[in-house]
């Protein structure tokens, strides 16, 4: 799938020149090779050097090793997960192997990259407040105005179908045999729909279950009805307890309880068709709030999309969409749409990574010396080969270690994107410097 994810890319290694080739291949991604960089311009990092580490190095902390280092940069591709763990050491299964006591510099180069699948969640987030569905009410009940609604089933060549429908299968498409995708559903109106909501589950379980032909109609070209008197139409929900409203702050609070404790990058698709109507006392500011906590989630990509069907006979909600471009946090990932077939062409393009240049930071942690130490990233830009991709690059760092013992040398990068998630990058190096 080519959707949105955080990729880290790892890590030039450096070896003595008595050593053999690496063997670090980073599962099946692809490793190139280049030239150094001007990140060997710094001088490298040694942590158990810094004043506040001198006594633990002294007691008989770990160090480096005492030989010279040839510098020759590798690189991971796209496909790398976030997570990555090399291993470094004298021993023939090492991933990079080097000789007893070798004095060890690496840094880490990757990559925030938004068209990844690879240990994917995706989460939609679905309106099925009233005006999403035909407003028809009977001559006993008149205080709704007629309307078709803004996503209502219509036939999409010889079946019925839906833009919500049509989204979600869009994305779908793009998932291939092989990918680590999860999928789940949030479905709401003035409360959650329990009924059509459901946690991640892997791709092909999803399709199975809730793209089954017998019910994807009803699983996602549904609508609360907002009154008794349109129980019985075609598309309705009874649902006495939630209600025809619309409520973000219910909608968000249930992603969070789905995704907080999700390892790996998260893709959220919210689709709705206008302003908060329900959640508390201000509906608006309790959407918002529950926005905001949803985006402290690391490496999150949100994305959101505002159904305003022109065939409707509903009137345009300009400020519902203002609302929503304030409630996500940055207009590139709001999306206004018109009709069902523009949704699904909307969310099924590629979509953008967002960073600040400034709004990012590096940390390196070696046990025992706490606390860890500030890691500088010399350079954060737009990948020119790949725009979608945002490319960062360390300083250099000495791997310390002592006799046989194995060191876990913890890399970290945070950078915060423009509508105010958090997208980290972890790189795990084990450096074990004699056999």
């Amino acid at each position: 799938m080519k959707s949105i994810g955080l990729i880290p890319l790892l890590a030039l290694a450096y070896m003595m020149t008595q050593c053999g080739g690496s063997k670090f291949k980073a599962d099946s991604a692809t490793v190139t090779t280049s030239s150094p960089s001007l990140a060997f311009d710094e001088t490298p990092l040694d942590i158990s050097k810094l004043p506040v580490n001198v006594d633990t190095r002294d007691s008989g902390g770990p160090t480096t090793g005492i030989s010279t280092l040839v510098e020759s940069p590798s690189d991971l591709s796209c496909e790398a997960t976030s997570d990555k763990t090399i291993r470094v050491s004298p021993n023939e299964g090492a991933d990079i192997k080097v000789k007893d006591d070798a004095r060890v510099v690496m840094n880490v180069k990757g990559r925030f990259c938004p068209t990844v699948s690879d240990n994917l969640t995706v989460l939609f987030i679905i309106d099925y407040s009233g005006s999403m569905g035909p407003n028809t009410p009977d001559q006993s009940n008149m205080s709704f105005q007629a309307a078709a609604g803004n996503d209502p089933r219509i036939m999409v060549g010889a079946q019925k179908s839906c833009g919500r429908l049509q989204a979600v299968e869009a994305i779908l498409a793009k998932f291939k045999a092989g990918d680590k995708v999860n999928v789940g559903t949030v479905t709401f109106a003035g409360d959650i729909v329990g009924s059509h909501t459901t946690a991640p589950v892997d791709a092909q379980t999803f399709k199975d279950t809730r793209l089954a032909e017998a019910s994807k109609l009803s699983n996602f070209c549904s609508y609360v009805a907002p009154d008794a008197s349109f129980a019985n139409q075609e598309m309705a929900v009874p649902n006495a307890n939630v209600g025809g409203a619309t409520n973000y702050a219910a909608a968000f609070n249930r992603a969070y309880d789905f995704l907080r404790n999700v390892k790996g990058r998260k893709a959220v698709y919210f689709i709705t068709d206008g302003r908060p109507t329900a959640g508390g006392n201000d509906p608006v500011a309790a959407g918002k709030n529950a926005a905001a906590k949803l985006k402290t989630i690391e490496n999150l990509y949100f994305n959101a999309f505002f159904l305003q069907n022109k065939q409707s006979g509903l009137q345009e909600d300009k400020v519902g969409f203002d609302n929503l471009v304030q409630t996500i946090g940055a207009p590139e990932r709001v999306v206004r749409v018109d009709s069902a077939a523009q949704l699904a062409v909307e969310v099924g393009k590629e979509q953008i990574a967002s960073f600040d240049p400034t709004q990012i930071k590096g940390s390196l942690t070696i046990e025992p010396y706490e606390p860890e130490a500030d890691l500088k990233v010399l350079s954060f830009n737009q990948d020119p080969a790949n725009p979608k991709a945002w490319v960062f690059e360390t300083q250099t760092f000495v791997l310390l270690g002592k006799g046989d013992d194995v060191y876990t040398h913890l890399v970290k990068v945070s950078a915060k994107a423009k509508d105010g998630t958090v997208h980290t990058s972890v790189v795990k190096i084990l450096y074990q410097r004699k056999l």
